[in-house]
């Protein structure tokens, strides 16, 4: 049937006419910009698809150099009447159609609304579609164009773009599908084309050449630890790409995560689930798994609760409820790295919420209320039934008003102002907090005692002399190299540290050494270059100073 998008109204009285709501192209161009704002939220919608298809593996390759992006599934595939039907249908999702669940791997259906495909046309302008369905002799080859979209009559103002298909023979036991980002716009190729993928490209070509910080999710976000990195957008672009993906699909967490050494029953139950669902998805070799990672150590206190609750809702009707499982984790200092700060709410296993799933707001809680320790807490809250009709289209947030929001709003606020908030809980950070400051001064005095004990600084101080007792030469330059040298004129003497060993120490341990220096230099001189009697006057006047 033709729909003519073209009204014939007019004027004429008394006469009932009928009429037509047409939507422009362009309203589909703002739609997608508006859902879309990262390269990594584009990728994961087509990921979010293999997932549907029941895909136990997603292989994606980024080649900025040859302006293209691959993703391959071993999904159920699609032909060509699929493809047309589904794929290329804007705001037409079947999926649902057969139940919420998908029919191989029992997996939680995530795609409901069918706008995911104008995701691509963010990061590309064009792209290629091949797929075979299992069963069927036949596989179809889409090549779609996004910038002809065509403008030269009425009717073509509900086109987003144009494809050529054609189908070939496959072998009927085959079912995948490959999608290939071809001609990359500028904005994601500034992103993907940087140093990380020409280290890459260096460590095949030279086997000694290693960069440990990215074989792993795991070891990604050990080296942000190591480099006491607090925010992921301190790392280069193609790790936040990867971390931001990660955190927008639903793949396992990193073993002993979330929280390492922690042994909670609802929390293993989220975990296992994950791992159950059979679903892996590679990264250019990296194994992409939810960047959330917690190591509490004893030196820095933590609090941890989970729960599992059916909040009923406020309509009248005691038989209906929202079902929520989830855990929150607080430490007693500010949170890293900071995105993961705040609530991630997740439906159907997918945060809804801006770049790394996060809600820093927690729901709007009250800005005024507990603000310093809200910066200390993390939490995921898994949504199994209800609050799905409350997301909004963008896929980033709620309708405040929906019952289901509210209900949830009420619940996470009580449960955050009696765990987190409460006189007890504070009162235990101020405790862990003192002690902690007791323990640091505990152990700068331990450090400096064996810094003043240390036989090793007696030794490098002595090389600082030429072998029998002479100081360094008349330039004030040391004979060897060592990490210190003493320089001396008529009315002072200096230490100098060799720029070779400055960074070995940390700044507290070098004013600690600065005692040793002058007490060297007053034992030297007094004796007339004797290394023996330097050595015994430099005890003495040790254990005078460690006295004091």
């Amino acid at each position: 049937m033709v729909v003519e998008l073209e009204n014939d109204i007019n004027l004429n009285l008394d006469i009932i006419q009928e009429g037509t709501i047409k939507v422009h192209s362009q309203i589909i161009n703002d739609l997608s910009s508006g859902i879309y704002s990262s390269p990594a939220s584009c990728i994961k919608e087509l990921v979010n698809n293999s997932y549907d298809a029941d895909a136990s593996k997603v292989i994606i390759r980024i080649k900025p150099i040859n302006d293209t992006i691959i993703l391959v599934d071993d999904g159920n595939g699609m032909n060509a009447i699929d493809f047309d039907n589904n794929f290329a249908w804007i705001s037409k999702s079947n999926k649902r159609n057969r139940g919420e669940i998908s029919q191989k791997f029992n997996r939680p259906l995530i795609g409901k609304i069918g706008i995911g495909f104008i995701a691509v046309n963010e990061i590309c302008n064009s792209m290629r579609v091949i797929s075979s369905k299992e069963g069927e002799p036949v596989k179809f080859i889409a090549d779609i164009d996004f910038d002809k979209i065509i403008e030269s009559n009425e009717e073509d103002k509900i086109i987003k773009g144009t494809y050529k298909l054609i189908n070939e023979e496959e072998d009927e036991d085959e079912h995948y599908t490959i999608i290939e980002l071809n001609d990359l716009k500028d904005s994601i190729k500034g992103i993907l084309n940087d140093q990380q993928y020409y280290a890459e490209l260096a460590r095949k070509k030279n086997k000694h050449f290693d960069n440990p910080s990215l074989r792993s999710m795991k070891e990604i976000l050990e080296a942000y630890k190591r480099k006491k990195i607090k925010i992921f957008r301190e790392e280069n672009a193609y790790v936040q790409f990867i971390l931001d993906l990660a955190s927008y699909i639903p793949v396992e967490y990193i073993d002993d995560a979330p929280i390492v050494g922690h042994d909670d029953e609802i929390i293993s139950g989220i975990v296992d689930k994950h791992k159950n669902l059979n679903f892996k998805v590679d990264l250019d070799g990296i194994e992409l798994k939810k960047p959330i990672y917690f190591t509490p150590s004893p030196e820095q206190p933590y609090a941890c609760a989970s729960f599992s609750k059916k909040i009923p809702l406020k309509n009248g009707e005691s038989d209906t409820f929202i079902e929520v499982k989830g855990y929150f984790f607080s430490s007693d200092r500010l949170l890293t790295p900071r995105e993961l700060n705040g609530v991630s709410i997740k439906i159907k296993g997918i945060p809804i919420a801006a770049e790394f799933g996060y809600d820093t707001t927690f729901m709007a809680y009250p800005n005024h209320v507990d603000q310093l320790y809200r910066n200390w807490i993390s939490g995921e809250i898994y949504v199994e039934k209800g609050l799905e009709e409350a997301m909004n289209i963008d896929r980033k947030s709620f309708r405040i008003t929906h019952p289901h929001y509210i209900a949830l709003q009420n619940f996470l606020h009580q449960y955050l102002r009696e765990n987190f908030f409460s006189k007890d809980v504070q009162q235990i950070y101020e405790k862990n907090k003192k002690k902690r400051a007791e323990k640091k001064k505990e152990i700068d005095r331990i450090k400096k005692e064996k810094i003043l004990n240390s036989d090793e600084v007696i030794v490098s101080l002595v090389k600082n002399t030429n072998g029998n007792g002479s100081k360094v030469n008349s330039s004030n330059t040391p004979i060897s190299t060592n990490p210190i040298s003493l320089k001396s004129n008529s009315n002072q003497s200096t230490v100098e540290i060799n720029q070779k060993y400055k960074n070995q120490f940390k700044k507290s341990d070098w004013i600690n050494l600065e005692d040793i220096f002058i007490i060297f230099e007053k034992s030297y001189n007094e004796s007339i270059g004797d290394t023996d009697v330097m050595k015994n006057l430099f005890y003495k006047y040790v254990a005078d100073l460690k006295k004091k």
